[in-house]
């Protein structure tokens, strides 16, 4: 019996023995565990145009919905040979809403509220100018897409000025090439997105105010206002760097048009005839997004830097572009 109970006991450790081994091959076997990664879904910047992308720049990727809201103010400067000068403050509300009923198609709309004062007695009211836009686009490859955007911009104007007023022949279009890459999506899976626009603008803005009217309004008032005439070929490019574990993305814009002349500026002013390239409105825009808790919620501010040379006019006094101070905005995506 005792001999029974010895025998017994050495198939049991035994047996113990192997399955402990057993167990132990199978703990090695497993992988290291690496963790959860951060997901690299990229959402969309605030865009004041109704497009994703960045603030100024659109993307050519599609996106299912949209819906942002922005606000920034503009100073526009004139001096002259004595040092004084006028100032022209601008405050603005911005509003858009895009959908993609089609994986290759996107609409968007987006209206603007805005009021422009040179002093206390002295405003102009932009309400209701609508900004309609109609993208087709389709990735090349799954980090590259190439897109067509149109758009329609409708003039609504009302204001103690006596210079505002609406006149429909005054709306105007734009046509660009929009091209993005992301390389979160690419081999290299970098954080980086780059936006970049090339386009050309219909400019029907001058008919906003009389020939009359043209001739005394100062170059200032004009510019600020956004009354041009001219048509303007449009040149963009944002580079952005989504960080989600860190719920910030960096980014940077560079944003320009440009014509040759200032069409509706001539007729008081020779100066604006034959300008340069920087002599239009340039900008380099810094700024950073904030990714908050609610997923698809961006919250965005920014600051756009005038790199525009001066326009020095006959008359002494020297025409400077505006200073964008602040950009502040608001994006949600679907």
């Amino acid at each position: 019996m005792r001999g029974y109970m010895e025998v017994m006991f050495f198939i049991i450790m035994l047996v113990g023995s192997a399955n402990a081994d057993t167990t132990s091959s199978q703990i090695i076997s497993i992988p290291a565990y690496e963790g959860e990664k951060v997901s690299t879904k990229i959402y969309p910047a605030v865009s004041i145009t109704g497009q994703h992308g960045s603030i100024n720049v659109p993307s050519a990727f599609i996106q299912k919905g949209i819906a942002s809201i922005g606000i920034y103010n503009t100073y526009t400067y004139q001096d002259n040979m004595l040092g004084t000068g006028n100032k022209f403050k601008n405050d603005t509300v911005f509003g858009a809403f895009s959908y993609a009923p089609f994986h290759y198609l996107e609409v968007s709309i987006g209206s603007i509220e805005s009021l422009s004062s040179i002093n206390s007695s002295q405003s102009i009211r932009y309400s209701g100018d609508l900004r309609i836009g109609i993208k087709v686009g389709q990735k090349i490859l799954p980090c590259l897409g190439i897109a067509g955007l149109g758009e329609i911009l409708t003039y609504s104007k009302s204001g103690s000025s006596g210079y505002a007023g609406y006149n429909g022949d005054a709306t105007s279009y734009t046509l660009s090439l929009l091209m993005s890459y992301n390389m979160f999506d690419s081999a290299l899976s970098f954080p980086m997105i780059t936006n970049l626009r090339v386009g050309y603008f219909w400019d029907n803005s001058e008919k906003l105010i009389s020939s009359n009217e043209n001739n005394f309004m100062p170059p200032i008032g004009k510019y600020a206002m956004g009354i041009r005439g001219d048509n303007l070929t449009l040149l963009a490019l944002s580079i952005l760097f989504p960080l989600p574990e860190y719920y910030i993305e960096p980014m940077l814009e560079f944003t320009s048009q440009f014509s040759n002349k200032y069409s509706s500026y001539d007729i008081t002013e020779p100066s604006y005839n034959n300008i340069s390239f920087n002599q239009n409105p340039v900008y380099l825009t810094p700024g950073i997004i904030f990714y908050t808790p609610v997923e698809g919620l961006r919250v965005a501010i920014a600051s756009e830097l005038s790199l525009s040379k001066e326009v020095n006019q006959s008359s002494g006094s020297v025409f400077i572009t505006p200073q964008v101070i602040w950009i502040a905005g608001l994006n949600y995506s679907l």
